[in-house]
């Protein structure tokens, strides 16, 4: 059988095109995190090894470390935009709990989660109820806020 060279060619392209579309998870290895990046993260996580994501934003890190998942997002600069870890209810302010507890009185919390930011520490809880699945934040004192960091 006798291929023209077009139909090698286009054979070949759907190869390369599909190799790339397979190589754009969105996840990097360190070799594509920026200098900068890695460096800000080694600084502060000296002999963790994360799994690196590529965002809009920049960078992710998502690791593993005293039983938590930790995501730490920095931009492409290797500027340190935020930490967020998920914890236990226990771990959570109380007036954090009161508010969801008074405003969503028929919702379930599914999600506790602590964001340590630039502009300090923040608490958004997921909860669930009548239908819906929503994401709360708020501030140290329990107070409803903008999350102005999430996914910057």
């Amino acid at each position: 059988m006798q291929l023209s060279v077009s139909s090698i060619s286009s054979k070949l392209l759907m190869a390369i095109l599909c190799l790339g579309i397979a190589s754009c998870d969105g996840s990097g290895s360190e070799a594509s995190v920026p200098s900068a990046v890695l460096q800000a993260f080694n600084t502060t996580y000296p002999n963790v090894s994360p799994k690196w994501e590529l965002m809009p934003y920049g960078y992710e890190a998502v690791f593993v470390q005293d039983g938590l998942e930790y995501e730490v997002e920095y931009s492409s600069s290797g500027e340190w935009l935020e930490t967020e870890y998920e914890v236990q209810e226990v771990q959570f302010p109380q007036a954090v709990l009161q508010t969801v507890r008074q405003q969503y009185p028929n919702y379930t919390i599914t999600k506790y989660e602590i964001e340590l930011t630039p502009l300090g520490t923040f608490y958004e809880v997921e909860v669930e109820g009548n239908g819906q699945e929503i994401e709360l934040y708020f501030d140290e004192q329990g107070r409803p806020t903008a999350n102005s960091n999430e996914d910057v």
